[in-house]
């Protein structure tokens, strides 16, 4: 009798396991403010998807002028700052 009761229980809760916030490769994929961005650990704030995620949520950022630029005068100094151990690509 165990083994008939068993498997069903073991589904509800697989089922209310997976249940709550969107999985993280959602939330990751999301757009992110200047803000947001400088919030970041340093550890991730560099990768590309970071910096992708970036441009996707400041329409100033996506015409190329401004990107350049935004590297130029921000990015680049920033991660000299906070990651002085890796030369900048």
């Amino acid at each position: 009798m165990r083994v008939l009761i068993a498997p069903p229980f073991l589904v509800v809760a697989a089922c209310l396991a997976g249940c709550g916030s969107p999985p993280p490769s959602a939330r990751a994929e999301s757009p992110l403010t200047l803000e947001q961005w400088k919030a970041l650990p340093a550890e991730t704030k560099y990768e590309i998807d970071s910096l992708e995620r970036l441009k996707q949520g400041s329409p100033k950022l996506q015409d190329q002028r401004e990107w350049e630029k935004f590297t130029r005068d921000v990015l680049l100094p920033a991660r000299k700052k906070e990651l002085p151990d890796r030369k900048s690509r």
